[in-house]
């Protein structure tokens, strides 16, 4: 875990750790007198609130320090975590941890306390996890967002909502792509629920359109607004998330 501080409000663990590491060696409930500064700071917990014997005070009081500095240090970084996924809805966990130079192992940290406590909501797209601000999205704006940003599919979706309907021949050729290739893409469109085609029709004259509800979402997606993230490909300079400082 990260444990270097940076702006105020925010707390070094390396103490914490060598308290914890004294106390282990020691096995001694007098470490209990360099904590009471900290005690009064945060409202000790009961022994059976912390798990602890009625006979383990000392212990009981490390356990409550050990807390109390981890959840000062972590709320500067999980408050930037949220802002930036707010800010940037469709973002997957190695993007945050590039954008705000944070370790995959807090970001991971973070995220599942954020979807945990319900502020948080994920789509998997692909590969991806995707991560997006909860109830801000319906399931198909989620779905559409995460699709936008995946090359050709995002391609498209947004040919589709500016030009449908478009024949499998017609998108094939604007794309570049193999006949096959583009049978795969609609298909995975289609199990999405995102476009529509008469079954009847032969492959090469085959016209898809988006479905209403895509439709709306990808025009919404390529509006202003937070949807221009998506057509852009946007990320904000690391460490402005929030406009917050990070606790690495």
């Amino acid at each position: 875990m990260h444990s270097e501080a940076a702006g105020t409000g925010t707390v070094r663990l390396e103490p914490v750790l060598a308290i914890l590491i004294i106390g282990i060696l020691l096995d001694s409930p007098a470490l209990a007198s360099v904590l009471p500064h900290q005690n009064r700071a945060q409202p000790p917990l009961s022994p059976g609130a912390s798990g602890l014997s009625s006979n383990s005070t000392g212990w009981g009081q490390l356990w409550e320090f050990a807390s109390w500095a981890g959840d000062s240090a972590n709320v500067t970084n999980r408050e930037v975590i949220l802002s930036y996924i707010a800010a940037n809805p469709g973002v997957y966990l190695r993007e945050l941890t590039e954008d705000l130079g944070l370790c995959m192992g807090v970001v991971q940290y973070h995220v599942w306390a954020l979807t945990r406590d319900g502020k948080v909501e994920d789509c998997r797209s692909g590969r991806f996890r995707r991560f997006f601000r909860a109830r801000t999205y319906q399931e198909t704006e989620r779905v559409v967002i995460s699709l936008l940003k995946q090359g050709t599919t995002g391609r498209i979706l947004v040919l589709l909502a500016k030009r449908q309907p478009l024949t499998h021949m017609k998108l094939a050729w604007i794309l570049g792509i193999s006949s096959q290739g583009l049978s795969w893409q609609m298909g995975r469109l289609r199990r999405y629920g995102i476009i529509e085609a008469p079954a009847f029709q032969g492959v090469a004259s085959r016209e898809y359109r988006l479905t209403d509800g895509a439709l709306q979402a990808v025009s919404h997606a390529l509006e202003d607004g937070p949807g221009a993230r998506v057509r852009t490909n946007h990320r904000q300079p690391r460490g402005s998330a929030g406009g917050g400082s990070l606790t690495r």
